[in-house]
């Protein structure tokens, strides 16, 4: 009987680790597989719910991860009034997994055009976005074939200009324009840059009072003159003192919805009004 429970005790300490294993490696550096495609974009393949794999771009500029329709379609995915769906699983190739994992199911227009005029030499799938990669300390060495991605216990703030769904706008019509040309010519065009923020203006976070550095062209903030150099004073009335107090603000304010904004340029005081636009 002695010999029988320390044939138990030896087989349960050996089955810890085993057990174990499964949490344990999400903590871990993991090593993710990519690949740089022809339009110069770092590709990586994802599992959903078990079926794929699927391509993404690593995607700084996209503000949340996105998948496009089409295959969301495929997988039987169904999105709110809004356009986010919940993946029970996403597997990056490598091995690190993610569960309950929201999502736009939408095809943004760079997709639309990329595979349209086959820019990317494979299909692409879907952008991996901010809010995924915040969470993840990125090590790319681009003349590996695997990047380390770190898990951190960090959760971005969601990001600002993601609002519903598109709704047939100007940029969707220039991915479908992008895709016929491709379909007919094979010629390969500049695409022109998205607007990633509703306002169209990046900000120094420590600035005090908040300060533009720069202004994107042809954004709600460019069409009313807000300069590189101009301090944001108040929102609507609302006193700025933070970048914090312009998120809340911002977040508030429905797209089209006319809005006040007070600068100072030069020691001038000056109130502007402008409509943001619709973010990515």
């Amino acid at each position: 009987m002695l010999f029988i429970r320390k044939a138990w005790i030896a087989f349960f300490i050996a089955l810890i680790p085993i057990l174990s294993m499964e949490a344990a490696d999400q903590a871990l550096p993991i090593q993710i597989p990519f690949r740089i495609n022809k339009s110069s974009h770092l590709i990586v393949r994802a599992k959903i719910n078990n079926k794929g794999p699927f391509n993404f771009i690593l995607d700084t500029g996209a503000p949340v991860t996105f998948f496009a329709a089409e295959p969301g379609k495929s997988l039987g995915l169904k999105s709110d009034e809004n356009g986010w769906c919940v993946l029970d699983k996403f597997l990056l190739e490598g091995g690190l997994r993610f569960e309950n994992l929201r999502v736009k199911l939408e095809t943004p227009f760079q997709l639309v055009g990329m595979n349209g005029m086959a820019l990317g030499g494979l299909e692409i799938h879907g952008l991996i976005g901010y809010d995924l990669l915040a969470k993840h300390k990125i090590e790319i060495d681009v003349a590996k074939d695997t990047m380390t991605w770190t898990p951190l216990d960090f959760k971005p703030r969601f990001p600002l200009g993601v609002s519903g769904k598109n709704s047939g706008s100007s940029l969707d019509a220039l991915g479908s324009f992008m895709k016929t040309i491709g379909a007919l010519t094979g010629k390969k065009q500049d695409t022109p840059p998205v607007l990633r923020g509703s306002l169209g203006i990046i900000i120094d976070p420590d600035s005090k009072p908040l300060m533009v550095i720069d202004v994107l062209k042809d954004s709600p903030a460019y069409k009313v003159s807000i300069q590189k150099g101009d301090l944001i004073l108040k929102y609507n009335d609302a006193e700025i003192t933070s970048l914090d107090d312009l998120s809340k603000m911002y977040r508030s304010t429905p797209e089209q919805k006319k809005i006040q904004i007070e600068i100072m340029r030069k020691r001038q005081i000056l109130a502007l009004e402008l409509a943001p636009g619709k973010g990515l």
